[in-house]
């Protein structure tokens, strides 16, 4: 092999390593892992629908299975802190088959994946210990998509 056969070949492995090497370290969307956690005020956008960014479709790199936001009874004060909880059944009865932190802002999401195939039903737990609800059940985890045109998700 000549020397500019060489030296092209090695100028193409480099490449190849370089290009290699950041396109594994570079987040590509749909690939973050990420789910909410007390207290952190890393989260945007209160009160908007999540999931109409973090999904397949969208370009943010996380994509959320179940994301929303949780409101004290005024419905505009937010409510850090909180849990939100998956049932089985209804009422908080069944088996648990999710909780979720909400951080500081009063946002809660997570890319890990839930079987949604059979409906869960949510409950959520303010910091001060009051928890409720949702009397129906849900085959979704995008919240806010329903919570933001009705009436939000709301514990004292």
């Amino acid at each position: 092999m000549m020397r500019r056969e060489k030296d092209f070949l090695c100028s193409v492995l480099i490449l190849s390593f370089v290009f290699a090497f950041f396109s594994c370290s570079t987040k590509k969307a749909g690939q973050g892992i990420e789910t909410s956690s007390y207290n952190s005020t890393d989260s945007h956008n209160v009160g908007t629908d999540c999931l109409s960014c973090h999904n397949s479709g969208g370009s943010n790199p996380y994509w959320f299975y179940l994301a929303g936001t949780v409101y004290k009874p005024d419905e505009s004060s937010l409510n850090p802190n909180s849990t939100i909880y998956l049932f089985t059944s209804g009422n908080g009865g069944g088996t648990l088959a999710a909780m979720l932190p909400v951080d500081g802002k009063g946002n809660f999401y997570t890319t890990t994946m839930f079987n949604f195939n059979s409906a869960l039903y949510p409950g959520v737990k303010s910091s001060s210990g009051e928890t409720r609800y949702m009397q129906s059940s849900t085959k979704n985890g995008d919240c806010n998509s329903c919570h933001v045109a009705l009436k939000r998700i709301i514990v004292n």
